[in-house]
């Protein structure tokens, strides 16, 4: 199978921490030079981009810091990469927050700030991106991280989180109708659970209430998904826009 991603660049916003991580390491075991985004997470960033950087990866990488959700910090973080390695050919959407509790418990800035950096986070760095493209008349691809939540709820109250993946998902499929024509395509990937940092803890307290859910028995690992990122901004996947994929290990089985 041609992927067809050496000396591709590729910006991952949120890098630095969970399955960002595992993406960067995947474009970049194809060549892809990466720039790994990251807000606060300076340390973890510039690790993984000097292991990158190592002989054991044919890509590259550099660190990027910057707000997604700071209108202001998105194009700097494009201008950036191109400075270093040429035009982004590649954008994955990765970033997010993810505050929990019940619905009495949030207030209207915890709410602003989650849909500033899940959805118009996003959406500042794929229109600056889509403008790129169309201007140069250069193809490109858009991943986005999306989640089975946007359709089941999350059973731990992550309502605000909840239904910014809701609108993330419809405006992957609003932004691939309209670009399609232009060669430019973009998909979604909505993970169930995926052992990182931040479900380890809550895993091992429901373990056996989630196993209960997934007919696969188990949750996904960082790597899983990133290989289906990689799939989606490859050639492989050239007849593919405005899907979301399900990575679910069968809960969702749509």
């Amino acid at each position: 199978m041609k992927l067809n991603l050496n000396g591709k660049v590729a910006l991952v916003t949120g890098g630095a921490r969970g399955i960002g991580v595992a993406i960067c390491k995947a474009l970049a075991e194809e060549g892809v030079k990466v720039g790994v985004n990251y807000r606060k997470s300076k340390d973890a960033a510039e690790a993984l981009v000097a292991e990158i950087n190592s002989d054991q990866y044919p890509g590259a990488a550099i660190s990027i810091q910057g707000n997604i959700g700071a209108q202001d910090d998105v194009i700097p973080m494009f201008d950036a990469l191109e400075k270093e390695y040429g035009q982004v050919d590649i954008l994955v959407n990765n970033a997010a927050y993810c505050p929990k509790g019940p619905i009495g418990a949030y207030t209207k800035e915890e709410w602003e700030f989650t849909f500033a950096v899940n959805v118009t986070g996003v959406f500042l760095a794929t229109q600056h991106f889509v403008k790129q493209l169309r201007d140069k008349g250069i193809k490109g691809n858009v991943v986005n991280l999306a989640s089975q939540a946007a359709f089941l709820g999350s059973t731990s109250g992550h309502l605000p989180y909840d239904s910014s993946k809701g609108a993330l998902i419809s405006m992957t499929r609003a932004v691939a109708r309209e670009t399609a024509p232009d060669g430019i395509r973009v998909n979604a990937i909505a993970p169930g659970m995926v052992m990182t940092e931040m479900v380890a803890e809550l895993w091992e307290q429901k373990k056996d209430f989630y196993l209960s859910r997934i007919p696969m028995g188990r949750i996904a690992e960082p790597e899983e998904i990133a290989n289906m990122v990689v799939f989606l901004a490859s050639d492989a996947s050239s007849f593919m826009t405005g899907t979301t994929l399900d990575a679910t290990g069968g809960l969702m089985m749509r």
